[in-house]
């Protein structure tokens, strides 16, 4: 199950504890409109990412935080 939680003023998105999403701008109705879709999902194996699809995920994500950060 997906929740919303603040970290460092922000809403996230987790599952089981563990953050997956952050959301910038403080937006929580957005936040919480991903969350209900993502829980909306949940038990339909035909929208779970593969490992390859984290993994690049990841790698975008480390590489608009950098930039994000330099600006």
């Amino acid at each position: 199950m997906y929740s919303t939680k603040s970290l460092n003023g922000f809403p996230a998105i987790q599952r089981n504890g563990q953050n997956v999403l952050s959301v910038w701008g403080h937006d929580w109705d957005f936040a919480n409109e991903i969350c209900e879709l993502l829980n909306s999902f949940e038990g339909d194996p035909d929208v779970f990412l593969t490992e390859h699809d984290r993994k690049w995920l990841k790698a975008m994500d480390r590489a608009f935080s950098r930039k994000v950060q330099h600006v």
